[in-house]
């Protein structure tokens, strides 16, 4: 007969606990079926490889565009969602299972990995409009079988972190049956898995989102070069300069933007003293070069010109006869054009070397002359009794953006793509127009120039000054051309670029 007595009591209660735990969960898993859904973050990263200190020959330059805008802060996600219970139908989804990311807004969204065609149905069902530059994405109700999954790949905008979600199912618990996996303690398997394929997922995301890529060039040459002339499109030359450097070891490429018709004022007097050295120049010009017949060039991309404003005048809108009111001194507070009272100050480029202030008189003024200098430093006038308007003059695009971003109440004109790079600056709308590189191919914004190349006499074919320049010219460096405000000629209707 069994002895009761000898039964240790820790024993029968771990013994029932054991036993009680397992009914629970076989009721849970086969009796109540309750319906569930888990989602987990596989990746959430942000967007851009950049070389490492002393590995610059790793150069990969990740850009992200979103109607053509070039995507700030962009980053990836990619959520898992599986139904780990019973099937669910539409009608069991009594709130739409919902993901928020905030600090940052949707930029483009894809189904992918889906067990069925259910994740082809969720992506249809998916408006763009609903989604698109929204912090949250909401799923229309929806039916999966138990087993499925499918995966939300996102790009975002934005430095924000972390994602919230929401959802509501019946029979699916006290939480409404929507839960979050969480990630593991520690390094385990599934994160060393993506984080070793996270560099597939952005070649994915190349693929989904037309990622621009910089990719090396497509032959190298040894050398040397000198880039001189234009200062508007320095920074991008001299990025240009670095990504063809990193990949061609042999290649030795020197900046030295001195202004447009400087560049090519001394490329023609090298050439007349010294034609194996002026054969190692390239000299950019913002417009055609006049009277260079010893010089060969070729337009190489339209640069986008913009008038920019420091914020403290209040003022993102001027008319072409207000700036030339401004620069003929008829208009000397920027409460005249609805701005705040602060007096205008002009920062202009030095003339005449310079092609940014030739544009800007021909394409903005009529062809009228900009007014003396009354100041040197740009802060205070050098006879302030005198003074009836405010006016100095830089050597370079740089000092005028400097300027300009320190100064309160100053104008100046620049680059597009330089000036985007200083956050006190504003520029422009000129007759309501937007300075814009798809304004230019429509013709509907008038402050733009053709930049030419050019050589003296044309270069030896194997020479680093022909490979450097097919390089400028090619598909591999047209979103660094992009990216600086430029529209490469090629993408251009024929004859715009002359």
């Amino acid at each position: 007969m069994f002895d009761f007595a000898n039964i240790d009591l820790g024993t029968v209660i771990a013994l029932v606990s054991l036993v009680g735990t397992s009914i629970v969960w076989l009721l849970d898993r086969y009796v109540w079926r309750r319906k569930r859904l888990v989602y987990r973050v596989q990746v959430d990263a942000q967007i851009g490889v950049h070389p490492r200190q002393g590995q610059a020959h790793e150069l990969v330059d990740v850009e992200v565009r979103h109607q053509n805008e070039v995507v700030q802060d962009p980053s990836i996600v990619l959520l898992r969602v599986d139904n780990t219970g019973t099937d669910i139908d539409a009608a069991d989804m009594k709130k739409e299972l919902g993901f928020g990311f905030p600090g940052r807004k949707i930029v483009r969204m894809k189904v992918v990995e889906a067990h069925t065609d259910s994740g082809t149905l969720i992506e249809e069902s998916l408006d763009p409009l609903t989604y698109v530059d929204e912090d949250k994405l909401v799923v229309p109700r929806f039916s999966i079988n138990h087993g499925d999954h499918f995966k939300f790949l996102l790009v975002l905008s934005g430095r924000g972190k972390g994602i919230t979600h929401s959802g509501y199912l019946t029979g699916g618990g006290a939480n409404g049956g929507v839960y979050h996996e969480p990630r593991p303690r520690g390094p385990g398997r599934r994160t060393l898995i993506f984080g070793a394929t996270t560099l597939v997922l952005v070649g994915a995301l190349v693929a989904f989102f037309l990622v621009d890529v910089l990719r090396p060039p497509d032959n190298c040459a040894a050398g040397q070069v000198r880039v001189i002339g234009s200062t508007a499109v320095e920074p991008t030359m001299s990025e240009l300069r670095s990504a063809y450097a990193s990949q061609c070891s042999g290649a030795d490429i020197m900046i030295a933007a001195n202004g447009s018709r400087s560049g090519v004022l001394d490329l023609k007097t090298l050439g007349a003293q010294d034609a194996g050295a002026a054969s190692k120049v390239i000299a950019m010009s913002d417009g055609p070069a006049e009277d260079a017949p010893t010089l060969s060039g070729e337009a190489i991309a339209v640069v986008v010109f913009a008038v920019v404003v420091n914020r403290s005048a209040g003022v993102t809108s001027l008319t072409t006869g207000e700036l030339r009111e401004i620069y003929t001194g008829k208009l000397t507070n920027w409460n005249q054009v609805g701005g705040k009272n602060l007096p205008i100050r002009m920062v202009s480029r030095v003339g005449p070397a310079s092609g940014s202030r030739l544009v800007f008189r021909e394409k903005v003024l009529g062809g009228d002359q900009e007014l003396g200098i009354t100041s040197d430093d740009c802060r205070r006038d050098d006879d302030a009794a005198a003074a009836k308007y405010h006016r100095c003059e830089v050597g370079t695009t740089d000092e005028l953006l400097t300027r300009v971003n320190e100064i309160d109440g100053a104008i100046g004109y620049a680059e597009l793509g330089s000036a985007r790079k200083f956050p006190d600056l504003a520029a422009v709308t000129i007759d309501n127009v937007v300075p814009d590189t798809t304004k230019v191919a429509d013709r509907s914004y008038k402050f733009w120039e053709v930049e030419h190349a050019y050589t003296y006499q044309a270069p030896e074919a194997k020479s680093l000054t022909a490979a450097f320049l097919d390089y400028v010219r090619s598909s591999q460096a047209r979103p660094v051309l992009e990216r600086g405000g430029l529209v490469p000629c090629g993408a251009l209707s024929a004859g715009f670029c002359g």
